[in-house]
């Protein structure tokens, strides 16, 4: 459970930081007289964007388990092998997914009119949202871990008698 809490923290705050640079970005558009997306409530629970909340789960999560188990349990390993599968899929499917549907619904309204339901867009990530991701959940799971000391926190031993 504890490292349930860690990666909900960590999913948490990458998409509060989401937030944050998408509103640095909507005031500079708007100093400079161009539009940009509104920040919403929705904003929160976006997909894509810097960092990917995506990664800064699965690593606070092979962090976690790395920082307490040790790196080289097998039960680290497990989570280091989900990790690299959810980022790879990031970088290498999702993006370009994302872009071929961009170009294949320019195309559909070239000939079939703008009028027509787009398909609906996937988003995937940069290496250096990707990066950024890591950062958030490296650095979440090692305080968590390490200087908060989740792991002895009796607040969390009724739910194991339950």
């Amino acid at each position: 459970m504890r490292i349930f809490i860690v990666c909900l923290l960590s999913w948490f705050i990458a998409q509060v930081i989401k937030v944050i640079i998408n509103s640095i970005k909507c005031l500079i558009a708007k100093k400079k007289g161009t539009t940009a997306d509104k920040v919403t409530i929705e904003t929160l629970f976006k997909l894509g964007g810097m960092p990917s909340s995506h990664t800064a789960t699965v690593i606070a999560l092979a962090a976690s388990i790395g920082l307490h188990s040790g790196w080289d349990s097998d039960v680290f390993a497990v989570s280091g092998v989900f990790a690299f599968i959810v980022m790879f899929d990031a970088i290498k499917v999702r993006l370009p997914v994302e872009k071929l549907t961009e170009a294949f619904n320019a195309l559909k309204n070239i000939v079939y009119g703008k009028n027509t339901q787009d398909v609906k867009k996937v988003e995937g990530h940069t290496l250096p949202e990707i990066a950024g991701g890591f950062v958030v959940g490296f650095c979440t799971a090692y305080l968590m871990v390490r200087i908060f000391d989740i792991f002895s926190w009796e607040i969390f031993d009724f739910l194991t008698k339950i």
